[in-house]
C-alpha cells in the first residue's frame, strides 16, 4: 500500500520551472521541498497598496508611480554606458526618470527598446527632489499594472534565481494549503490568525495591518515551537521531593554575620519552593558578580544535606574549585557538614580515597571540576547539582552530573542575561535574578584612556602595588588559530614585563598554556604575583579580594557585557577598585559604547545595551555559523512574543506533558528537530 505524501513534502522539482540544476542552486538557500519554499519568508516588501499620479509623489519614499512616459531618449556617455532619460507626465505634472546601462556596442541598448514600446508607464523606486522637480532612479518599470497591488514581497536570492520566480513558486506552494494543519491550542487562536491566513497574508499581504497579524502569528509559533523543544525533554519531571527548612538551615541562617538583601531572599524562597516540590528542579540564578549567589547556592546543599541527600557543585576551573570547596567548608562544617574536593590535579591516591569517600555518602558536599562527572564518580544519594557558571559548561556535561542521581538543578552565572536572550539560551530553566548588591559594597571606578596616557595607567598600577594591592592585565582574547596574533601579543606582554612592570612581580597567562597556566592562577591567588597579565578572559568567578586595579588593553575589541565581567575582578574587598579602559583607536563610536560601560554599573542595563549594539547572533555564538537563530523572529525586537511564547508553552507542557492530545503540534516539532 502506498503512503500518500502531502504536496507540500515533495521536492521542489515539482513546482515548475525547477529541474535538477536549478535545484542545486536552490539547496543554497536552504529550498529543499515545497513546504520550504513556503516557510521561507520574504524580507521586505514592495508598497504596491497605491498607485501615485507624479503630482501626488512624497520626498523621501518608494512609491508606485504611474502616467504617460514622455521625452525618452539616450545617450552614450564615459565607460560605454548609456543615459536614458525620460519622464512620466501625468495631471499636468511630470516625474523625471533616469536609467544607467552598459552598452558598448551600436544601436539602442536592449533597456531603452522596452521603454519604446510604452506609452504608459507604472515606475517603481525611491522618489527625490532633484534640480528640475521630483525625480526616480533606476526605476523598476511595468508596461500594465503590477500583478499583485499591495505589498510586494522580496525574497532572499541566489545567483540565476530572480524575485519573480520565487513569487512564482509561492503561489504555486499556496495552492495546496489544505496541506497545512493548524497547530496552535484553541484558547490561543483567540490572538493569532489562523495557520494558512498567516501564511497567505505573509507573502502577499493587502496592507501593513494584514502583515502585521501574520507576522505576529508566525513569529510566535516559530517561538512557541522552540519553546515546547526546549522545555519537553526536561519538564515537571517527578524528582527528589527535599523536606522542609530543618535545624541545618535554621543554624545556616543564624550563622550569617551579615543580612540578605531583598533580592537574596526572593532566590532563596524560589529556590525552596522548587526543592520541596515533587517536580525536579531546573532553576538558573543570575546576578551581578559579588550580588550574593554563592548564599543561595549554600543554602540549596544545606537544605539537600538537611534531607539526608548529597549536593554536588561544579564549576570550571581547579582555582574557582579550590576556592570554592575552602567557602562551603568554611560556612558549612560547623554545622557538622562535611565538604570535599575533586579535581583533576589531585594525586591518583587522593583522588580515588575522595570517590570512595562520595560513594559510601561520607562526603555531604562534593566541590569540583569535570573530574565529578567521570564514570568512577558514584554518589550514594545525589539529590542536587550546582552548576556554577553554566555558560563554560555544554549541556552534555551538565547531563553527565544530573544524571548520577534524581537530581535538582541549580544553575549560576555572574554573566547578567537580558531576558529576551536568556529565555532562548536558558528556556528550559525557570530564571531567578538577583540585581541587588549587598550594602557597603563599593562601586568599581572606570576611567576611559587616551593611548597616549597609557604610562600614567602603570605608574598607578606600580603604585598600588607599592601598597600591597595586586593588579590585572588583560587583552582581547587570541584565538589559537590566530599564531602571529599571539605572538603578538606575548610580545607586547613581554614588553610590559620588562617595561613599566619591570619593579614589580608579573605573571602570564594565555590560553595556549597547558598546566602551567593552574600554576600562575594560584600563585596569583596566594600573592605570590603582584600583576596577572592575560590574553584570555580572567576566570569569571575568580575572586582576588586583594586586587584593586583593572588594566583593559584594546577594550574596543570586548563586548560591553564582557567588559562589566572583566571589571568586577577587582574591588571586592574593602578597598576601592579602579578600572581603565584603553582603546586603541577612539572613533566616536569606540567612544559611545566604552561610555556606557564608565557611566554605568548595572550588569542588566549594560548586558540591554550590549545586546543591541552587538546583536543576539555574537552573543549567543552563533554569528559564526552565518545562520539566524529564527527564520522571521528577532528576539530582541519581538521580546513581548518570545516572553508569551515561553509562558503558553509551559502552560501547554503542565496539561499535557507528552502533548499526546495535539498531534499536529506532534508532527510539526518532530518535522522541525532533525535540522535543531
Amino acid at each position: 500500500m502506498t503512503v500518500h505524501q502531502p504536496f507540500l513534502d515533495s521536492p521542489v522539482t515539482v513546482l515548475p520551472g525547477i529541474g535538477p540544476r536549478r535545484a542545486k542552486t536552490l539547496a543554497k538557500l536552504d529550498l529543499h521541498t515545497v513546504r520550504d519554499v513556503l516557510f521561507s519568508f520574504p524580507r521586505a516588501y514592495k508598497d504596491f497598496t497605491r498607485v501615485f499620479r507624479p503630482d501626488e509623489v512624497d520626498d523621501g519614499k518608494e512609491q508606485l508611480v504611474h502616467g504617460d512616459l514622455v521625452d525618452l531618449t539616450e545617450r552614450s556617455i564615459s565607460g560605454g554606458r548609456r543615459l536614458i532619460q525620460g519622464r512620466l507626465f501625468g495631471a499636468n505634472s511630470y516625474l523625471n526618470l533616469t536609467w544607467f546601462v552598459v552598452h558598448k556596442g551600436r544601436g539602442s541598448s536592449y533597456l531603452f527598446r522596452r521603454l519604446q514600446k510604452a506609452d504608459k508607464l507604472w515606475v517603481y523606486g525611491l522618489v527625490k527632489t532633484g534640480l528640475w522637480g521630483p525625480e526616480m532612479t533606476s526605476a523598476e518599470f511595468f508596461h500594465r499594472p503590477p500583478g499583485h497591488l499591495g505589498l510586494v514581497p522580496i525574497y532572499p536570492l541566489v545567483a540565476s534565481i530572480s524575485n519573480e520566480m520565487r513569487v512564482s513558486w509561492v503561489k504555486a506552494a499556496l495552492q495546496h494549503l489544505e496541506d497545512i494543519d493548524e497547530i496552535l491550542p484553541n484558547w490561543l487562536l483567540d490572538q493569532y490568525v489562523g495557520r494558512r491566513v498567516a501564511l497567505k497574508e505573509i507573502h502577499f499581504p493587502k496592507n501593513a495591518e494584514s502583515l502585521e497579524r501574520a507576522r505576529q502569528r508566525l513569529v510566535f509559533e516559530e517561538f512557541f515551537l522552540f519553546h515546547l523543544g526546549l522545555q519537553s525533554g526536561t519538564h515537571r519531571q517527578l524528582g527528589v521531593q527535599h523536606g522542609p527548612d530543618g535545624q541545618l538551615v535554621k543554624h545556616y541562617f543564624k550563622r550569617l554575620p551579615f543580612e540578605l538583601t531583598d533580592h537574596q531572599k526572593q532566590a532563596i524562597d524560589d529556590v525552596r519552593c522548587d526543592m520541596e516540590a515533587p517536580y525536579q528542579m531546573r532553576r538558573l540564578i543570575q546576578g551581578e558578580v559579588g550580588s550574593g549567589k554563592t548564599i543561595v547556592a549554600e543554602y540549596a546543599a544545606v537544605k539537600a544535606v538537611d534531607s539526608r541527600g548529597q549536593a554536588a557543585v561544579m564549576v570550571p576551573t581547579e582555582v574557582l574549585a579550590r576556592q570554592m570547596a575552602e567557602r562551603f567548608k568554611e560556612a558549612l562544617t560547623p554545622l557538622g557538614i562535611s565538604v570535599g574536593l575533586l579535581v583533576g590535579n589531585m594525586t591518583t591516591k587522593s583522588q580515588e580515597e575522595t570517590r570512595q569517600r562520595i560513594q559510601l555518602g561520607e562526603l555531604d558536599v562534593i566541590v569540583g571540576t569535570h573530574a565529578l562527572i567521570t564514570d568512577k564518580v558514584q554518589f550514594l544519594n545525589l539529590t542536587l547539582a550546582i552548576i556554577d557558571e553554566q555558560h563554560r559548561f555544554g549541556v552534555r556535561q551538565r547531563l553527565a552530573l544530573t544524571d548520577k542521581g534524581n537530581v535538582d538543578l541549580l544553575v549560576m552565572s555572574a554573566t547578567p542575561i537580558p531576558r529576551s536572550l536568556a529565555l532562548t539560551a536558558y528556556g528550559d530553566l525557570d530564571t531567578t535574578a538577583i540585581r541587588q548588591l549587598p550594602a557597603g559594597r563599593q562601586k568599581v571606578e572606570t576611567y576611559l584612556i587616551n593611548p597616549r596616557q597609557r604610562n600614567d595607567v602603570y605608574r598607578f598600577v606600580t603604585k598600588r602595588v607599592s601598597l600591597g594591592e595586586q593588579a590585572f592585565v588583560v587583552f582581547p582574547l587570541v584565538e589559537e588559530s590566530e599564531q602571529l596574533d599571539l605572538k603578538a601579543a606575548v610580545q607586547e606582554m613581554e614588553n610590559l614585563k620588562e617595561g613599566p612592570l619591570r619593579t614589580v612581580q608579573v605573571g602570564l597567562v594565555h590560553g595556549q598554556m597547558g598546566k602551567e597556566k593552574e600554576e600562575v592562577l594560584n600563585a596569583f591567588y596566594r600573592q605570590e604575583i603582584d600583576v596577572l597579565i592575560a590574553t584570555t578572559v580572567i576566570e569569571v568567578g575568580m575572586n582576588i579580594p586583594n586586587a584593586t586595579v583593572m588594566v583593559i588593553e584594546n577594550a574596543e575589541r570586548f563586548g560591553l557585557a564582557q567588559l562589566h565581567q572583566l571589571r568586577g575582578r577587582v574591588g571586592r574587598g574593602e578597598k576601592q577598585g579602579h578600572c581603565f579602559l584603553i582603546p586603541y583607536t577612539m572613533s566616536e563610536t569606540v567612544k559611545e559604547r566604552l561610555n556606557v560601560i564608565r557611566n554605568s554599573n548595572d550588569g542588566f542595563e549594560i548586558a540591554e545595551a550590549d545586546l543591541k549594539i552587538r546583536g543576539p547572533g555574537d552573543l549567543l555564538g552563533v554569528r559564526q555559523s552565518g545562520q539566524p537563530l529564527f527564520r522571521i523572529g528577532d528576539i530582541v525586537d519581538d521580546r513581548d512574543l518570545l516572553a508569551a511564547a515561553a509562558e503558553e508553552a509551559k502552560k501547554l507542557l503542565e496539561i499535557n506533558p507528552s502533548l499526546s492530545q495535539y498531534s499536529s503540534l506532534q508532527q510539526e516539532l518532530n518535522r522541525q528537530r532533525p535540522s535543531s
